[in-house]
This record gives structure tokens, C-alpha cells and sequence, in this order.
């Protein structure tokens, strides 16, 4: 993967932000007064959402002409969608062609492209794009079908490389075990939109045993790819693009810049896209840069990927925002002894399922009970991922009323801690 020392990377950034003041109306007004890098201010999620196409033109820097609109996903009210232009969709698409490559992936392989097609979401066709670039035989199977139907054209052409997100991976593992199948002709895994725990990992290698599992790489909707893995990576390690990506880690808390190996927040410059420029975004996930960098002999930098920030959390590949769960209960606090004070938990149950429990502290817990189904029921209409998750198998919601006081708080603040991602590797 081409590298960029980080002076070369950052004047590349500084031309996308002279680009963007000079031609965006948002961007314009939002750097009037900036002359320096260091003085830019940071890009939120919330901007995106407010100011994007078509609620609004005032990001871009071109016309709507050639280009691609996408969507982030975002089932939690929070979808954001964003422009590109099809040459610079074909840059990133190179570079994770690229990526592909480095994890095995080549023209001997037969694809099966098990990602989600269709509401804008990028992943399937831009994933058909990659397949080509690498030469491979591609099988644009996607995961709108059912699992079984999936697994039938797995099965039925001997797909070497399997691409999609570990829930669905998780789904047809159960499927082959179930039948005792052989899929010994897999030799490769890639996921994406979450991260995969070594006990899932486990659960994969079971039913195929000849499988080697990768991430795809560490990417967003908004950013592209930012991360790839070389065989040196751990789990959680991934190689910066150094010419796609200019990548800073961030200590709000102190407003500085890290030092390297101290863990902050990731800011991402995308270095590649002119046309709806993302500079300094705050893309919601805590990292550190690896001391001395990597084994291997590339020279790209490496990120460690260390968790949300916040109290966002990702199922099913989608960023959900805590404020769901708070819509779901909102109608019923005060009502019947149930009190404002909430918990919302993920936790494994097992290798291949998961369980949500949200806890609501009431005064009367009896009463507060008759209301368990319609909570619930909301919560599943606010993320649909749980209503998902629950007809497919691999996940049970409960709603569960303790007493007041009872829900864990900071020894310090006093504070409830509203999430926990009790998952291993969450």
C-alpha cells in the first residue's frame, strides 16, 4: 500500500481544506476565521446530518452531476447520507482491492458477496467494483435472502472467500454444523461492520475448519476505508492508508493532540474526496498509534482500535445512538413507579448468540411490569437491528424493572453509566 510520510499527508490534507473553504458554503463559513491546521475546528456526526444532501447543498464543492449518493445506515433517526463522485469512488475502491489482496484474496478465488444490498448502503455494489478490480469470480449472492438460500449457492459453486458481516457468518456456521456439512473448500473469511470476538472466530472455524479470518478493514460510510491488515496485524491492529488518510488521535479532555501510544479519540481527514470534504471528524471510536509501528515492511502507520466513544454502540453494522433507548421508555417514566434511570446491557449468551437486557429502575416493580411488552416492543421499533436480531435467532431482548438505587453508579459523579457492552472483544 502506497506510502505517505505524515508532512506529505498533512499538506495533502491542508489542499482539502483550502478546496473546501474555498468552495463549500458550509465549510466557508465554518473556517472564516481559521488560518492555521491546528485551529480547525473538528466536524461532529450531528453537522453531517443537518447540513448533508439533500436536507442541504452547502457541504459540497461540485454539482450533483456523476456522482453516487449513499447512506450510512443509521436505523436509530440518525441516518446520514453522503456524495461522491464516481472518480473518487473508484480511488477507494482501489485501495480496497488493495487491501483484499494483502488478507489473500485474488483472481483464483470465487467471492461470494454476502452484504447487505440496497437502502443506499454502499457495501454491495462497491464490493462488486473491488471483486472486479481483483479479477476474481464474483457471486452477488447478498444477505437479503434467507440464510438457507445463501448457504445453498455457497455450497453449490464451492465459494473459496466469503465477505459480510459476522452475524450473518455466525447464522450460516449454524446452518453447516446443524447438517454436518462440508465447507472445507472455504479458505477465507472477511467481515466488516462489527468487530468479531475470538469465541465467534471459534464458532466459524468449527464449521469451516480451513477458513482464514480477517477483517475487511477498519472503514465508515462517511470516511472509506481507514484501516488494513497485514498478516502481522493482531485482531484489533490495522495499517493507516497513509496517502487516503490522514488520521490524528485526540485528547479532548486536555484539547491536544496525543502523544504516540496514548489513547484518544480518532479524527479522520479523508484525503481522496474532494467533493463532500470530511476534515478532522470525529468518527466516534477511541485509538492509539502503535509505538514503532509494524513488523511487517510496510511503512504505513499502525492504528489500535480501543472501543466507542461516547455511548454510541454498534449492532448488526449499525452505529446506534443511546437517545433510541431513551425514546422507548420515555412515554412511561413517572408513570406506575418506573423512574428515568436506565441501563441498557449487551451481553454474550453464548458462541453464537447475544443477549440485550435493559434495565429501568422503579418504585414499584409490580406495577411498573404491566408495561414490559409495550417497552419492549418500542425499543425494537427505535432499533430495529433487536426486532432483527430476535427473528433470526441470534438475539433476545428482556426488559427488566429493578429497584431504585439499584443500577450501578460512578463512585465518583454518581452517574449511571446508561451503556454497557459486556461482549468479549466489545
Amino acid at each position: 500500500m502506497k506510502y505517505l510520510s505524515k508532512e506529505d499527508s498533512k499538506k495533502r490534507a491542508l489542499e482539502v481544506f483550502e478546496v473546501a473553504k474555498t468552495k463549500s458554503k458550509f465549510y466557508g463559513k465554518k473556517y472564516a476565521k481559521v488560518e492555521s491546521w491546528k485551529d480547525i475546528p473538528f466536524l461532529t456526526r450531528d453537522e453531517l446530518y443537518k447540513n448533508t444532501f439533500p436536507k442541504s447543498k452547502d457541504m459540497l464543492t461540485c454539482d450533483l452531476k456523476g456522482v453516487v449518493i449513499t447512506s450510512t445506515g443509521g436505523s436509530s433517526g440518525m441516518a446520514r447520507y453522503g456524495v461522491v463522485t464516481h472518480g473518487e469512488l473508484d480511488e477507494f475502491e482501489k485501495v480496497q482491492a488493495e487491501s483484499l489482496k494483502l488478507i489473500g484474496v485474488s483472481e483464483d478465488d470465487i467471492v461470494a458477496n454476502l452484504f447487505v444490498a440496497g437502502n443506499l448502503w454502499p457495501s454491495f455494489f462497491s464490493l462488486a467494483n473491488i471483486i472486479q478490480k481483483i479479477g476474481a469470480t464474483h457471486l452477488p449472492i447478498s444477505a437479503n435472502i434467507e440464510m438457507e438460500k445463501i448457504l445453498g449457492y455457497v455450497m453449490e459453486f464451492k465459494a473459496t472467500t466469503l465477505l459480510s458481516l459476522p452475524t450473518v457468518f455466525v447464522f450460516l456456521a449454524d446452518l453447516v454444523l446443524k447438517n454436518s456439512l462440508d465447507a472445507s473448500f472455504v479458505k477465507t473469511i472477511g467481515y466488516a461492520g462489527e468487530h468479531m470476538s475470538d469465541m465467534i472466530k471459534s464458532h466459524l472455524q468449527k464449521a469451516f475448519p480451513n477458513a482464514n479470518i480477517h477483517a475487511l478493514g477498519y472503514t465508515s460510510a462517511d470516511c472509506g476505508l481507514m484501516g488494513y491488515q497485514c498478516s502481522e496485524c493482531d485482531s484489533l491492529e490495522y495499517h493507516i492508508p497513509s496517502s487516503f488518510q490522514f488520521i490524528e488521535i485526540y485528547n479532548f479532555e486536555e484539547n491536544r493532540l496525543c502523544k504516540e501510544g496514548e489513547k484518544g479519540e480518532i479524527i479522520v481527514t479523508n484525503l481522496a474526496r474532494t467533493s463532500f470534504p470530511i476534515i478532522r471528524y470525529r468518527i466516534g471510536d477511541v485509538g492509539r498509534f502503535k509505538k514503532g509501528g509494524c513488523t511487517c515492511k510496510d511503512k504505513n502507520p499502525i492504528l489500535v482500535l480501543e472501543g466507542r466513544a461516547g455511548e454510541d454502540f454498534k449492532i448488526g453494522g449499525a452505529y446506534i445512538s443511546i437517545d433510541s433507548v431513551e425514546e422507548s421508555i420515555k412515554e412511561f417514566v413517572s408513570l406506575d413507579g418506573i423512574s428515568a434511570n436506565y441501563q441498557f446491557i449487551i451481553e454474550d449468551i453464548n458462541e453464537n448468540k447475544m443477549r440485550v437486557i435493559l434495565k429501568v429502575e422503579s418504585s414499584d416493580i409490580d406495577k411498573s411490569s404491566l408495561h414490559v411488552k409495550k417497552i419492549k416492543e418500542n425499543l425494537q421499533t427505535e432499533i430495529n437491528e433487536l426486532k432483527v436480531g430476535e427473528e433470526m435467532g441470534y438475539l433476545s431482548t428482556e426488559i427488566v424493572f429493578v429497584n431504585v438505587g439499584e443500577l450501578e453508579r460512578s463512585p465518583i459523579t454518581g452517574k449511571i453509566k446508561h451503556f454497557k457492552d459486556l461482549r468479549i472483544g466489545g
